[in-house]
């Protein structure tokens, strides 16, 4: 099976993890975190812009018209590659916007899909529910995984 795991950079070693697993399980994993399967370099969040403050930069369509800007638009393009090759989309949580974006996209392409793990304290998604499964313990999905795809 492929498969596509979703998640922020700073879950990079629980993804490392979870991708290395699934390998050793016959699986063929996108890992944003490993650069032997990614077409780019890495864009972790300390080489991204700063955060949009409207306040600073007044107009989001300039903020985005940048070199770190086109650097992420490659980034997210290669992602959105990866999640039309796969076919099973992990969210790895927690995480953020972009991750959430990823798996979405992946859902709407009709991939399988999987939700592992909690988010942080006072969040939840209730677009989550669209997923396959919810899994609280990220090693019970190595087993979900055997039994059902």
């Amino acid at each position: 099976m492929k498969i596509y795991i979703s998640s922020l950079w700073k879950n990079r070693e629980k993804v490392r993890e979870m991708a290395i697993r699934l390998r050793k399980d016959g699986h063929r994993v996108y890992d944003f975190t490993d650069g032997n399967t990614r077409k780019i370099s890495e864009c972790p969040p300390e080489m991204q812009q700063e955060p949009f403050d409207p306040e600073i930069h007044k107009s989001y369509a300039q903020y985005m018209k940048n070199e770190k800007a086109a650097r992420m638009y490659a980034s997210v393009m290669n992602n959105q590659e990866a999640i039309r090759w796969c076919d099973l989309i992990i969210l790895l949580l927690p995480c953020g916007n972009d991750a959430h974006a990823d798996w979405a996209l992946g859902v709407g392409m009709g991939k399988s899909s999987i939700v592992v793990g909690h988010p942080r304290k006072g969040e939840q998604s209730y677009t989550q529910l669209w997923s396959d499964k919810i899994i609280d313990n990220p090693d019970d999905v190595y087993k979900f995984i055997l039994e059902n795809y």
